[in-house]
């Protein structure tokens, strides 16, 4: 029998020594990444600016559209309701008139730019040819800007103005709102509105382009006794996270201490809450028996999305109604954390900024170390402005005999919050009682800490 021979394996070309004749093929389509959805595109609308004054429509977040060449800013003048004592009988009503009080808010402006350097010609032009890589720049850019006017909305919420207005000309400083709530806390017992004025002390450790004012004994020192008290000396945040009890008191104080002007939603007088997620997964856990523990949390009787008017569904995150606060989450929600000791603290605030670069402080909650809240806030009706004097423009700039052009974006435009007040007293101060915000309340809490059982 003949002794039978193996076909010889073919030999393929990696074999041959030949690898880099393969054919490869790529999907030249780009994948880019989505962008969070965003609250705050659901709820603008324009004021209606006239030079008899400002009709403020249902809506959170105001635009203002009125360019004044030459100027770097616009006042808005608001006039406050009749409040002195009626004269009854015959009593006579001459020396008895109470005088009209007039209040001001002033909205700025500046340049917001973004630009992007791309090769026209050359080598690594031709590399990423077949990707369309520069076609997709414009799109990008778009995504970015959007998510930088988040972040610009978060920051103005906590800190009364976007950081394009603390940059030159206009110089502006960053200070706290002037509502805020922390759970667990007296009503009575929320930090007090800073009166200082900007040129007053700053804190060093604070890391934007501009310091928030008062760094001894002000509204800064207020914030750090309030969150020490509220989770016994930092001990024990878990008594400062959202709870059933802290969602009423916080409506009962937006509504009958703060005034808070609700917008209409669906026919309902509505605050929304924006409450970061870390809160709202601990909050929509229905763990523990109400009989016994009193079900602090609303998983036992939140009111799913779908039973909630579809004008409300239409709202990014929204989850359910507690009384007037429409709860909605926040994925891209601030953080705070807490430094030094009283008389000498300090709060480091944390931004998500755009293309998901986390400049929050996302470690664990440490009593000694690390002492992390997340933020939220309630807006009422009027509660942030955005002035666009510019709207947004493109442009190319070419350089090195046009083989190198960058393609740029920018705006004239602001954020703040919208807050009214009386000349300050003295040129130097302005008084925490003639403070007008009925729009916003920056919410505080504890970081909770989410647990797994197995």
């Amino acid at each position: 029998m003949a002794t039978q021979v193996t076909p010889a394996t073919p030999t393929s070309i990696v074999a041959m020594g030949a690898a880099a004749l393969q054919i490869k093929a790529y999907n030249t389509k780009l994948r880019t990444e989505s962008i969070l959805n965003d609250v705050f595109e659901k709820l603008s609308a324009v004021i209606d600016y006239s030079e008899k004054g400002a009709n403020v429509p249902e809506a959170i977040f105001l635009k203002l559209e009125k360019s004044v060449t030459g100027a770097h800013s616009i006042t808005l003048p608001l006039v406050m309701r009749l409040s002195g004592p009626a004269t009854y009988g015959n009593s006579v009503l001459i020396g008895q008139e109470e005088s009209l009080v007039l209040r001001h808010m002033t909205v700025y402006y500046n340049l917001i730019r973004k630009a992007v350097a791309t090769e026209q010609y050359g080598v690594n032009a031709n590399d990423v040819s077949a990707y369309d890589l520069y076609g997709q720049i414009g799109p990008l850019m778009i995504d970015y800007i959007a998510e930088l006017r988040g972040k610009r909305i978060r920051e103005a919420s906590m800190l009364t103005v976007a950081a394009e207005l603390t940059e030159a000309p206009i110089s502006l400083k960053h200070k706290f709102n002037s509502n805020i709530f922390v759970p667990n806390t007296a009503l009575g017992g929320m930090p007090v509105y800073d009166t200082l004025a900007e040129t007053e002390a700053t804190s060093a450790a604070y890391p934007h382009s501009n310091a928030v004012s008062d760094n001894s004994g002000g509204q800064i020192d207020d914030i750090y006794r309030v969150l020490g008290n509220a989770t016994n000396g930092f001990a024990n945040p878990e008594r400062a996270i959202l709870t059933i009890e802290s969602l009423l008191a916080l409506d009962y104080h937006c509504v009958e201490n703060l005034k808070l002007e609700p917008i209409m939603i669906g026919g309902q007088a509505t605050l929304v809450l924006t409450i970061p997620s870390t809160q709202m997964i601990k909050l929509l856990n229905p763990a523990g028996d109400p009989a016994t523990t009193g079900g602090r949390n609303i998983g036992w009787i939140w009111k799913e999305v779908s039973a909630l008017q579809k004008i409300e569904q239409m709202i990014p995150g929204a989850y359910c109604r507690v009384r007037h606060l429409l709860l909605v989450e926040d994925t891209r929600y601030a953080t705070l954390t807490v430094g030094g000791s009283l008389g000498a603290a300090t709060l480091t605030p944390g931004f998500l900024q755009p293309g998901n670069n986390d400049g929050r402080n996302r470690a664990p909650y440490n009593a000694s170390s690390n002492r992390v809240f997340d933020c939220g806030c309630v807006y009422a009706k009027g509660g942030l402005v955005e002035w666009i004097v510019q709207p947004l423009k493109y442009a190319t700039e070419a350089y090195d005999y046009e083989m190198i052009k960058g393609k740029g974006a920018y705006q004239c435009a602001g954020i703040q919050l919208v807050q009214y007040n009386v000349d300050p007293s003295s040129g130097t101060a302005s008084d925490d009682a003639t403070n007008y915000n009925r729009g916003t309340c920056l919410v505080i809490m504890a970081q909770p800490t989410l647990v797994t059982v197995s």
